[in-house]
């Protein structure tokens, strides 16, 4: 490249803190569609990282959910699929495209091969979204307990919420209840907090926003590029021990510190086996089919 690391570097953390990209070429003086290169050379190799380092070992309670996005692509009807794992605040997974079983599907299984292994049946939360069931008999089969969660709302506020099994035996629930440490009873609360997160630090989120998405590619790298800070360096501030504060890679065992985005960016990623950027599509190919 013709630039500086040190420029590359500056204009990735500025798009993980929420600022626009006309607005990062302006204050480093750049040709917007540099940095928007810059943002998708970045989002590839974040996630050939993640593939390589992403995993969770035994979790313990993962929470789903999807989120909405605003901006030209709501046409385009364009959500957000989310995981975190509770105990780490692990950033698991994200899918980008439409609310469809496909998408669910994909984002189920991929959701399922960062899991290494599970010992006791995990617990899952999520909405009253009617694609996650079947897509997680697929997927998890009797190694998950599945529960939905319904909030009612007035003036802004939870005011009820009701939980309703639909995968496990209440006894796999109790233990999944007992192994956690952060939940009492099922809840989308960890989940909730994350998409509040996102509205924060990607522009294109933004409910009133001058950048406004007309690519779900654009945000998609955007995301990558989020969850790679968010998991690896940014430190989490529920995960306080003291007067040390830990990264959610640092809580789930993936690091002994946190990382910085020179050294991640350092890391020789193997051959890529995504589509070129151009390629992208938000229709997943062919799935070979159990």
């Amino acid at each position: 490249m013709k630039r500086s690391r040190t420029e590359f570097d500056a204009v990735i953390a500025l798009s993980t803190e929420g600022v626009p990209q006309a607005s990062i070429a302006r204050a480093r003086l750049l040709s917007q569609s540099t940095v928007s290169r810059w943002i998708a050379k970045a989002a590839l190799h974040a996630r050939a990282f993640e593939d390589k380092y992403l995993v969770v070992d035994d979790p313990t309670e993962l929470q789903v959910d999807e989120l909405k996005s605003y901006g030209a692509a709501r046409e385009q009807r364009t959500w957000i699929f989310n995981a975190v794992e509770v105990w780490s605040r692990l950033w698991v997974n994200t899918r980008v495209g439409t609310r469809t079983l496909r998408n669910t599907l994909v984002f189920a299984r991929t959701l399922r091969a960062r899991l290494r292994r599970i010992d006791a049946p995990v617990l899952v939360t999520s909405d009253e979204f009617k694609y996650y069931l079947p897509c997680l008999q697929r997927t998890f089969g009797p190694s998950c307990v599945y529960v939905q969660v319904k909030n009612r709302y007035a003036r802004g506020r939870i005011t009820h919420t009701s939980a309703r099994q639909l995968i496990g035996e209440e006894w796999k629930l109790e233990q999944a209840l007992e192994r956690s440490e952060d939940s009492k009873r099922p809840n989308t609360a960890y989940i909730e907090r994350l998409n509040l997160h996102l509205r924060r630090t990607c522009a294109y989120l933004n409910r009133r926003t001058p950048s406004p998405m007309r690519k779900a590619q654009r945000l998609a790298e955007v995301l990558d590029l989020n969850r790679l800070n968010y998991n690896f360096v940014r430190r989490h501030s529920s995960l306080r021990f003291g007067r040390k504060l830990r990264t959610p890679a640092m809580q789930a065992g993936l690091t002994k510190r946190p990382l910085t985005l020179r050294e991640i960016f350092l890391w020789q990623r193997p051959p890529s086996k995504y589509p070129p950027p151009g390629n992208w599509s938000p229709t997943p190919p062919p799935l070979p089919w159990p």
